[in-house]
């Protein structure tokens, strides 16, 4: 059960990131902003994003690793490796848009909600086997 749910969120993820958008055949890299300039920095915006961005993964991690009675370092490495691949595909997507902005700091705050995900899956079962080795 938990494996399906896991699934559809992936689904929904993919859903968001590609919702609204104009695909188009050519990239848009001129668009691409490796750093946020200080004026967007200071939005609420911005900030608002970053929260969205980190919440959006921790159900990601919540969920996958809730098919396994204990989470391992390979479980771990695992999950981390996947949502890094769902993150920067939903950017690469995006990179083809018209009407999305990829950035580089959305695949940062996606992967540090996996890693919450990951926190807060050994917190809530450290008494249930959720060792890490």
């Amino acid at each position: 059960m938990w494996l399906l749910l896991w699934v559809l969120y992936v689904c929904l993820i993919g859903a968001s990131g590609v919702y609204h958008t104009n695909f188009v055949a050519h990239s848009h890299w001129e668009f691409l902003k490796w750093f946020p300039p200080a004026e967007e920095i200071v939005t609420l915006e911005f900030w608002l994003d970053i929260v969205i961005n980190v919440l959006l993964y921790i159900p990601f991690a919540l969920l996958y690793l809730q098919q396994r009675a204990t989470v391992t370092r390979s479980l771990v490495l695992k999950v981390m490796l996947l949502g890094l691949c769902l993150s920067c595909s939903v950017e690469l997507y995006q990179l083809y848009s018209h009407n999305r902005r990829a950035a580089p700091s959305d695949i940062l705050f996606n992967v540090m909600g996996t890693w919450s995900g990951v926190v807060i899956r050994r917190k809530w079962w450290i008494g249930a086997g959720s060792t890490l080795r």
